[in-house]
């Protein structure tokens, strides 16, 4: 590795003192190696080998987006809690820079999603889920959701989320949905706290299109929603509104060192006690 990209949440890495034995550890071995602070609106080199990022599952899904398209794959390093995205947990994390440094590695494509509303016009990615849930917290909202222009069902609940593979395993799990092995090609649209025990989960083609309009609960009131993508608050919608979701045209790539299987991972990260 030539040139390699150091991505850091300070709040996890304090001073970037990891940060900073990993770059002494790598330029024994001739890389060039920048540090940049995850929160930073950095720009990297197209000719980046590989980003290295020391956080948490927030800090590889803000560096995912960043570095979605350029083609830059991702290493994640465990420096939190759960650390369900990041291949490497810190105390092994000598033993995946050797593997990778003699090229024992292999990267795996990630889906990410598009979102967008008749409101706005600009799309937004999300990495893990797109959510379009309800603004007052005593009420829930009535979704219709449509897939290739078709309905597919209407839901009176507290929000429905659709998640990529890589989502599968967060908020969708929590709701009650499916796992999806993340080299999957779908979507999993989830409805979050349905008044109505027959409403379940439904995986569809990448190649879907959706849309979630925010329908009336009532007719003495109308139904609002907030739009949020990967946790973030993006947009406010009324009843009328449309949501549109598709797979973008960007993806990001994870490196993959052959230490844990996804399996294996869920196994230990999610039967934790």
């Amino acid at each position: 590795m030539k040139t390699v990209s150091i991505i850091v949440n300070e709040e996890k890495d304090a001073g970037c003192s990891v940060a900073n034995v990993i770059r002494s550890y790598l330029e024994k071995y001739e890389s060039c190696v920048t540090i940049y602070n995850y929160t930073e609106d950095f720009m990297i080199s197209p000719e980046t080998d590989m980003a290295i990022v020391l956080g948490g599952d927030g800090t590889v899904i803000q560096a995912a987006k960043k570095l979605a398209g350029k083609k830059v794959p991702i290493l994640g390093v465990n420096l939190g809690t759960l650390g369900f995205l990041t291949e490497v947990e810190r105390p092994r994390m000598y033993q995946a820079l050797d593997a990778i440094l003699s090229g024992n590695y292999s990267t795996e494509k990630r889906m990410v999603l598009s979102a967008s509303i008749e409101s706005d016009g600009n799309e937004r990615l999300a990495i893990n889920e797109i959510i379009v849930g309800k603004n007052d917290i005593g009420r829930m909202i009535t979704m219709s959701v449509w897939v290739n222009d078709e309905l597919m069902d209407t839901y009176v609940a507290d929000g429905v989320l659709v998640a990529t593979p890589t989502g599968s395993t967060a908020y969708n799990l929590s709701a009650g949905g499916p796992v999806l092995s993340p080299n999957m090609e779908a979507f999993v649209i989830t409805p979050i706290c349905p008044h109505s025990l027959n409403k379940r989960s439904l995986v569809v083609s990448s190649q879907d299109s959706i849309r979630i309009q925010v329908e009336k609960t009532r007719e003495s009131y109308i139904d609002e929603a907030s739009i949020r993508c990967d946790g973030e608050s993006l947009w406010t919608a009324q009843t009328g509104d449309v949501v549109y979701i598709k797979k973008a045209e960007e993806s990001f790539e994870v490196v993959c060192t052959g230490d844990v299987g996804f399996y294996e991972k869920m196994r230990g990260k999610l039967n934790r006690k």
